[in-house]
């Protein structure tokens, strides 16, 4: 019963180990793409809600671009153009991360953050997809909730 006793317990170490390792490794990764994306995040914001494509296209994935610049995309940021201009933002807090690999694409890694600001008309959430490229990260996609669209 003694020996049997000192396997569970071992098992159960062991098991809470893995666990507590795993949590830290979660833990640093997410501080590590959260530290890498908000700067990008916190200059690019600003520029993405001018609402001028001409001023934002920089900051998104070929695939992101081509959707911004697509008719539809135009009537997109048109219609979410009527929060107003932007006044100020919290800081972005880090939703979730994933990695995968592709043979057609490669290695991708993505990063999910929200935002909540404050625009002229109103308040507002942004959803922001972010991938990371060699020089930090690019928006895949941008997407606007809020009250404002609620009372037009």
């Amino acid at each position: 019963m003694g020996k049997f006793l000192k396997v569970v317990g071992a098992i159960i170490l062991t098991i809470a180990v893995l666990v507590v390792s795993l949590m830290y490794w979660a833990s640093t990764e997410t501080q590590e793409v959260t530290d890498a994306a908000t700067p990008f995040i916190e200059e690019s914001l600003p520029l993405f809600t001018t609402w001028d494509a001409t001023q934002f296209e920089h900051l998104f994935t070929p695939d992101g671009l081509a959707a911004v610049q697509s008719d539809k995309g135009k009537k997109i940021i048109n219609y979410i153009s009527k929060v107003g201009k932007l006044n100020t933002f919290e800081p972005p807090v880090f939703v979730k991360s994933t990695s995968s690999i592709s043979t057609t694409s490669g290695s991708r890694e993505i990063a999910i953050f929200t935002v909540h600001a404050q625009f002229e008309n109103g308040a507002g959430d942004l959803t922001l997809k972010l991938v990371r490229s060699e020089s930090g990260y690019l928006f895949e996609t941008v997407n606007v909730n809020s009250d404002v669209f609620l009372e037009q």
